[in-house]
């Protein structure tokens, strides 16, 4: 899978890149809603991990990017380091899976695995 990662912790993004590269898949990292922009108008994904927080803004700015694009939208999974996830919040309403951090890598996997399938 090609898989978009929206992270701004350059430790955590160094981790899930190698991780999932291991896995076989083809992780390309930004961390600010620019260089999202810039990277989702060269290339479609089959899955977008997005967290909540990145330089230059929220990560709602990237799941509206990504609703843009039309029906092709790859399902995203948002991590976040806030310890509940509002049922009734906006974003949480808007993607696939919710990724609490922090995470165990195995968990990683087998949420990347599923939508994989």
């Amino acid at each position: 899978m090609r898989i978009l990662l929206a992270e701004d912790e350059s430790t955590i993004s160094k981790l899930i890149k190698i991780v999932l590269g291991a896995g076989g898949h083809q992780v390309v990292g930004v961390r600010s809603i620019s260089e999202a922009r810039d990277v989702l108008g060269n290339g479609q994904f089959d899955l977008v991990l997005l967290d909540r927080q990145l330089e230059g803004g929220d990560g709602a700015a990237v799941l509206q990017m990504l609703e843009s694009q039309g029906n092709g939208r790859p399902p995203v999974v948002l991590m976040s380091g806030e310890r509940s996830f509002a049922h009734d919040d906006d974003i949480a309403q808007r993607v696939q899976a919710m990724l609490p951090k922090p995470f165990e890598l195995d968990e990683l996997e087998r949420l990347v695995e599923r939508f994989s399938a």
